[in-house]
């Protein structure tokens, strides 16, 4: 089972779940929807690594779901599954940087070893290099300076392995909080615990590498991120 997390989006509740079976086997989290508005709720507050999505979808179609992802993340890789093979379709697919267009039956062995190569790719760091003095160690999950490996909280490593999953992308204040609080009803107090929280992260971060460094940054607008460009 690979460490990633997935937005399977489809109408039909039997090929719902006999594909959610198969993703199940192999991401740590298979995040489910039956229309295009619960996925875009989905994406908005889970932030998923990959989306496979079917174009035909009720309420908004699956094109209309990858526009409205693609106007702030041009980077998740998105796999269109579709029951018709037709040219105009695949016009539309062009400037929504698919991954892959796949036409129904879908062929499991080809989703699969497709899914895997994404994963791949999306694997290729074991230390990401986030400054001059300051890089993450992906196996270990930890920040790491100076060879020293920075101690953090369980929420708050929470907090930076989440954000490092989607380096340079901003995450919203919503998805982080049902990523670090998942076992909690979110409420109104949640806002400010995650702003206390990151506070805390970059006191200590600064702290630690005796520099005045914030690891996260924070936009009104777009939520939270850190970044290496």
């Amino acid at each position: 089972m690979y460490n990633f997390r997935i937005l399977y989006v489809e109408d039909d509740p039997i090929a719902l779940e006999n594909m959610a079976l198969i993703l199940k086997g192999m991401f740590s989290e298979v995040y489910l929807a039956q229309n295009g508005k619960a996925a875009l709720e989905l994406y908005r507050k889970k932030q998923p690594d990959i989306i496979l999505i079917d174009n035909y979808m009720p309420i908004i179609n699956g094109f209309e779901v990858i526009r409205q992802i693609r106007k702030n993340d041009p980077d998740t890789p998105i796999v269109v599954l579709t029951a018709h093979d037709e040219k105009e379709e695949l016009k539309q697919a062009i400037p929504l940087k698919l991954e892959e267009y796949l036409v129904k039956p879908v062929n499991i062995q080809k989703l699969t070893t497709l899914l895997e190569s994404i994963i791949s790719r999306l694997s290729v760091h074991q230390d990401i290099q986030l400054t001059d003095f300051l890089k993450w160690d992906s196996t270990r999950e930890s920040l790491v300076f100076e060879n020293k490996l920075l101690k953090l909280t369980k929420k708050e490593k929470q907090a930076v392995t989440f954000l490092i999953d989607h380096l340079n992308r901003y995450v919203s204040s919503d998805a982080l909080i049902y990523h670090i609080w998942e076992d909690e009803i979110p409420d109104e107090s949640h806002n400010n615990k995650l702003i206390q929280l990151i506070y805390r992260i970059n006191k200590k971060v600064a702290a630690e590498t005796n520099r005045p460094y914030k690891l996260i940054e924070n936009s009104y607008a777009l939520g939270y991120r850190i970044t290496n460009e």
